[in-house]
């Protein structure tokens, strides 16, 4: 059923809608053809990451038609084709010559490097964008661990930070032939922490990467090189990331990627 605190939205917007999307994990997603409707039911998507995705239209997100302060909600483009980046590195099937070279060139084992250069760009160009009215970082994490504090006593810089620009909300869009970030949290703070949501993904086979410890060894320095960052920092907010996700979630699956993480962080900083 459409949401009846926002059917006056969209009927002043003539948004109809003639079908409902597969949710987000903090999301109900309805569209009418062209557009997308996005209403969020929890988290930061209700404020500051509605307010990031009107930002980051400057930088190849989708167009936002209008936005509902009161719940967050927005109106705004469709995609063409609109299939992840996740979905196109494990998809067997030919690319389309509308698909473009970018695309065509990615393996279709998603355990590869062939994803970090789609990644860069993305990351370089967040970070151009005004860091105001968003979030700290610094006040993300409930009980971090002591390295946190470190990092955060030491951070180079305050950026703006997508702060979760991984495989599935970068989507390629068949019309231009590019990839497109979509659904920021909107975070302001070390420009380390830009990565670890890529790092980290894909979310469901990470942990069970036969070697992940040089997988992750071997992407982080090939992240840090291209963005020319400390590969100890990224490192460290990746173990940071995962320990505070577990005090919520305690997956015995992830609980197991744990050490490696660390042992990441305590290897980068020798």
């Amino acid at each position: 059923m459409f949401p009846a605190n926002i059917q006056p939205f969209a009927r002043d917007n003539n948004f109809n809608p003639t079908e409902e999307l597969p949710p987000g994990y903090c999301s109900r997603i309805f569209t009418d053809g062209t557009r997308i409707l996005k209403v969020p039911f929890q988290g930061e998507e209700q404020t500051s990451g509605a307010r990031a995705a009107i930002l980051i239209q400057q930088v190849n997100g989708p167009k936002i038609y209008a936005h509902h302060e009161p719940t967050g909600a927005l109106i705004m483009e469709r995609i063409p084709g609109g299939q992840s980046l996740l979905t196109t590195m494990v998809s067997n099937e030919t690319p389309s010559p509308s698909m473009g070279r970018v695309r065509e060139g990615l393996s279709a084992d998603p355990m590869n490097m062939s994803d970090i250069p789609i990644f860069i760009p993305l990351a370089q160009a967040m970070s151009t964008l005004p860091a105001t009215n968003f979030p700290l970082l610094a006040n993300f994490y409930k009980n971090p661990p002591e390295i946190a504090k470190i990092l955060l006593e030491t951070t180079p810089k305050h950026v703006f930070l997508h702060g979760d620009l991984h495989h599935e909300n970068i989507l390629f869009d068949d019309r231009t032939s590019t990839y497109r970030p979509i659904d920021p949290k909107g975070l302001i703070g070390d420009p380390h922490y830009e990565p670890v949501a890529f790092l980290r993904n894909p979310i469901l086979t990470l942990p069970d990467h036969p070697n992940l410890y040089k997988f992750t060894h071997d992407r982080i320095i090939s992240t840090s090189k291209a963005l020319e960052l400390d590969p100890f920092r990224i490192a460290a907010w990746l173990y940071i990331d995962r320990y505070c996700d577990l005090q919520e979630d305690p997956s015995p699956r992830w609980q197991s990627v744990l050490p490696t993480f660390h042992k990441l962080m305590t290897d980068f900083k020798m």
